[in-house]
């Protein structure tokens, strides 16, 4: 396993709390912050070094996923933290919504802040109006918004650390120890007691060599919002989190996407954090112009054969119409005159060639299947009615399950295992299938795992792919 100089604090609270404290420093860039005792957190920009006293560090944010549940929504805000000598600093002087299940096996860059330098024993946060949406055990559709309105106070032990060097702070969620269960696996509530959650640190890897928990940052989707020299400010998707990329002769831009031309347009980027903690984008894709849409989210129903309609419960999107009653909700699609597109991201494909490469990577109208994630991507805006998508692009997934069919322990790709999912989980309930055949590629990143055995339970990161009777998943990253 790579050595990640990862140091794990564990946070005593709430599960749903901590995954709000990664909201705490994260929004800050977005809000502007508030007053506070203590010098506010700012926004490095691309390549500004931070005052004298503060640090730059990315705050990110996972999820770590319950089989049922296909979306949970929450409100976190306002936020404080306090340091060890007692000063409190307000970090979000507003609230932010957020969809954290589309962040399982990854994360997401939710500030790049100037941080004063020292040392932060607890923070406090107000966590409100959560909504999950699961397939309860009769294979339904459910949304679940349950009356919550609470702050909640966390200790840091050990307390957390800014030192003097760019880092990235990992938050990540256990979405299944903040729900309450029946017997039959439906969820009954939002439990914000008594859980757990990890926290990881992690110094800046040089850019060669990054991954998400130390700097990559994959599939960031947003609206461009500012052009500036080589740099360019974008809004995040549904948190609306504002991040500022450098770019260069060496950035690859694709799909009309220039940078004379993308302001006010929607595009995603694939990028790393440079050593001094601004963000620096590798490729940039056009997605649509400022009169479309793109949305992001998990087939539930797929109509047709080649596909006409689809359905989808959103997670997160840009552009004319998205909002906050768009995720967690059953989106109808029409994709009757639909391109399709693998987004393949930094996934190796290595021995498989371009993708979709049939047999065992096909992505099309006769493929395409319940089960899947997918961006929808539109020219025009969502009006509440039927979306016709323009392009459907297969987007990553996580899938937790068991795995079997390995030749003996092994610490490197390329190999194939099989891994069987849960027969109550969402994956399983949607598609009809509970086994999935997984290329572990010698790129794929074992995170927290110097090896994989039969029997191990992990959760695997890829693209999902459906070959006409069953699936295959190139994976990106495998982990606990």
């Amino acid at each position: 396993m790579k050595n990640k100089n990862l140091q794990i604090l564990k946070c005593r609270g709430s599960v749903a709390t901590l995954a709000f404290i990664s909201i705490l420093l994260l929004i800050t860039s977005a809000c502007g912050g508030g007053s506070s005792s203590a010098a506010p957190p700012s926004d490095p920009g691309a390549g500004s070094p931070p005052p004298a006293g503060s640090s730059a560090v990315q705050i990110k944010i996972g999820d770590a996923p319950a089989d049922r549940v296909v979306s949970f929504e929450v409100t976190a805000g306002p936020i404080t933290m306090t340091s060890t000598a007692g000063a409190v600093t307000t970090v979000m002087s507003t609230t932010r919504r957020i969809e954290l299940t589309h962040l399982s096996g990854t994360s997401e860059p939710l500030a790049l802040l100037n941080i004063p330098q020292g040392s932060y024993s607890s923070a406090s946060i107000t966590v409100s109006h959560p909504e999950v949406s699961f397939i309860n055990s009769s294979g339904a559709l459910v949304k679940l918004q349950p009356a919550l309105n609470q702050v909640v106070n966390i200790n840091f032990n050990p307390a957390l650390s800014v030192t003097a060097s760019s880092s990235v702070v990992n938050f990540d969620l256990n979405v299944a120890n903040s729900l309450t269960f029946d017997g039959q696996g439906n969820v009954t509530g939002v439990s914000m007691n008594a859980s757990s959650f990890l926290i990881s640190t992690s110094a800046v890897a040089a850019e060669d060599r990054q991954h998400a928990e130390d700097g990559e940052l994959e599939d960031i989707s947003g609206i461009v919002t500012n052009v500036s020299g080589s740099s360019f400010t974008m809004a995040l998707g549904q948190s609306g989190v504002s991040l500022t990329f450098a770019t260069d002769d060496n950035t690859e831009f694709n799909d009309g996407a220039s940078l004379g031309t993308m302001l006010n347009t929607i595009v995603t980027v694939e990028g790393v954090t440079r050593a001094d903690g601004s963000l620096y984008a590798k490729e940039v894709e056009g997605i649509e112009n400022e009169h479309g849409m793109e949305l992001e989210g998990l087939i539930t129903q797929v109509t047709g054969s080649p596909a006409s309609q689809i359905k989808l419960v959103g997670h997160d999107g840009s552009g004319n119409g998205i909002d906050d009653n768009v995720t967690g909700s059953e989106v109808t699609i029409d994709v009757s005159g639909a391109r399709y597109k693998v987004n393949k991201g930094n996934i190796d494909t290595s021995g498989i060639g371009g993708l979709p490469a049939p047999p065992q990577f096909p992505f099309d109208a006769s493929t395409i299947r319940a089960g899947q994630r997918v961006e929808i991507e539109s020219g025009s805006a969502f009006t509440g009615s039927t979306i016709a998508a323009e392009k459907v692009k297969l987007q990553q997934q996580a899938l937790v399950g068991t795995v079997s069919g390995l030749p003996g322990a092994t610490s490197s790709g390329p190999v194939t295992f099989t891994l069987t999912v849960p027969a109550d989980s969402a994956f399983a309930m949607l598609s009809g299938k509970t086994s999935v055949t997984v290329f572990w590629q010698p790129g794929t990143d074992l995170h927290h795992l110097s090896s994989v055995n039969n029997g191990d339970s992990v959760r695997v990161r890829g693209l999902v792919f459906f070959t006409g009777s069953s699936f295959n998943m190139i994976a990106r990253r495998i982990d606990l």
